[in-house]
C-alpha cells in the first residue's frame, strides 16, 4: 500500500477526521501522483458497483428457485409443463451458486503505472489478471515474511476464485475473528461459501451477526437474502 492509500480508503467510507479531511482535500487539489491513485481507486470502485446489483439479482432468484413450492403452485407448474419443456432447470443445483463469486476488485494495493515491480504488485497484478494460482503463490511468499490480514483475505479471495472453497473458508473463519479493513466483506464471502454448501442455516447465521454488528457492507442485499432464506 502506498502512503495515500490508506486515507483513500477511509475516504470512500466516510472515515475522515477533520485533519485527515483537510490533508486529502489539500491532496486533491496539488498533489498530481495523489490524483492518479486517486482515480485508480474511483476506477475500481465503479467497477465494483456495476456487479453488485447483478450479482444479488441472480442470488435471490437462485434462491426462490430451490425453495420448495406450495400445493397451488404446484398445480400451475404441472399445467404449464405441458407446455414447457426444460421446467426442471428452475430447481439449481448448488453449483450455480459459484458464479456469483465475481472477483472482489483490488481495492487494497491498486497496480498504477510507474510503480516499481514489489512483491506486492506482483502478486496483486496476477491477482487482477485472474491468475489465481500465482497469486495464491505470491500472497504465500508476502505472508511468510510478514502477516497481513488484508493478504490473507485476497488470498482467500484467490482461492475462492480457484474454486478452493475448503481452504478459502478456513481463512474466512479465522479472519472473522480479526478486527481489519476487510472484516464485513469476510463475513459476507463466508456466507457465500455456506449457500454453496447448501448451509442456509450458517448461511443466516452470518448474516444475521453482520446486521447485529450494524456492518455496512451489502446491507441491502442481506436484507433481501434474510428475507428469501426464511
Amino acid at each position: 500500500m502506498n502512503n495515500y492509500d490508506e486515507i483513500i480508503q477511509k475516504h470512500f467510507k466516510n472515515e475522515l477526521n477533520s485533519e485527515e479531511q483537510k490533508l486529502f482535500d489539500s491532496l486533491k487539489e496539488t498533489n498530481k501522483e495523489f490524483l492518479v491513485t486517486l482515480k485508480a481507486h474511483e476506477d475500481l470502485m465503479i467497477a465494483f458497483q456495476v456487479n453488485e446489483d447483478k450479482e444479488i439479482s441472480n442470488l435471490i432468484k437462485n434462491i426462490e428457485s430451490k425453495k420448495k413450492p406450495k400445493p397451488i403452485f404446484l398445480k400451475i407448474v404441472a399445467a404449464l409443463a405441458v407446455f414447457i419443456t426444460g421446467y426442471y432447470f428452475l430447481f439449481l443445483s448448488s453449483e450455480n451458486y459459484e458464479s456469483y463469486l465475481e472477483e472482489y476488485p483490488n481495492v487494497h494495493h491498486p497496480i498504477t503505472r510507474g510503480n516499481s515491480e514489489s512483491k506486492l504488485d506482483e502478486a496483486f497484478s496476477a491477482y487482477e489478471s485472474k491468475s489465481y494460482k500465482n497469486a495464491i503463490v505470491k500472497f504465500d511468499a508476502i505472508l511468510s515474511e510478514e502477516k497481513s490480514p488484508e493478504i490473507e483475505f485476497y488470498k482467500a479471495m484467490a482461492l475462492l476464485n480457484d474454486k478452493q472453497y475448503a481452504k478459502a473458508e478456513n481463512i474466512l473463519q479465522n479472519l472473522t475473528q480479526t478486527s481489519f479493513e476487510f472484516k464485513d466483506e469476510t463475513f459476507w464471502y463466508l456466507t457465500m461459501v455456506s449457500l454453496i454448501k447448501e448451509d442456509e442455516i450458517n448461511a443466516k447465521k452470518l448474516l444475521n451477526t453482520m446486521n447485529k454488528e450494524n456492518m455496512e457492507f451489502k446491507q441491502k442485499e442481506r436484507q433481501l437474502l434474510l428475507k428469501k432464506l426464511n
